[in-house]
C-alpha cells in the first residue's frame, strides 16, 4: 500500500485469539442438568456464525429441540495425533514471528 507511507499507526493490537482448529463454532453445553451454554472458536467467522449460535442457543433455551442438529456446531475438532498437545506451543511461535516481522523488522 504505497498510498500509506508515511501514515503513523497510533495504535496496534495482536494476541491470542478464539479459533478452533478447523476455523468452524462449536456450541456446548457442558452439562444436560444445568441452563448453562456457550459459543466459542469463531475465528474470522464471527459476525456470521455468532449470529446463528445465538439464535441456536436460545432455541436450546426454550425448549425448543434440534437446535443443535447442524454438525457445523456439534462435530468433533480435528486432532493430529500427537502433535495435538503441542499446537499451543506451535501457535505460540507463530505469533512471535509474526509479531517479529511486523513490529520490528
Amino acid at each position: 500500500f504505497p498510498i500509506l507511507k508515511g501514515i503513523t499507526i497510533d495504535y496496534s493490537w495482536w494476541g491470542w485469539v478464539d479459533v478452533s482448529h478447523d476455523m468452524m463454532p462449536r456450541i456446548f453445553r457442558p452439562d444436560p442438568k444445568q441452563p448453562l451454554f456457550y459459543a466459542m472458536g469463531y475465528g474470522g467467522n464471527g459476525v456470521m456464525y455468532s449470529a446463528q449460535a445465538g439464535r441456536r442457543i436460545a432455541q436450546m433455551v426454550a425448549g425448543k429441540g434440534g437446535a443443535l442438529d447442524l454438525p457445523i456446531f456439534t462435530s468433533p475438532l480435528p486432532s493430529h495425533g500427537l502433535l495435538t498437545p503441542f499446537r499451543r506451543l506451535g501457535q505460540w511461535g507463530m505469533y512471535r514471528w509474526y509479531h517479529l516481522k511486523d513490529e520490528i523488522l
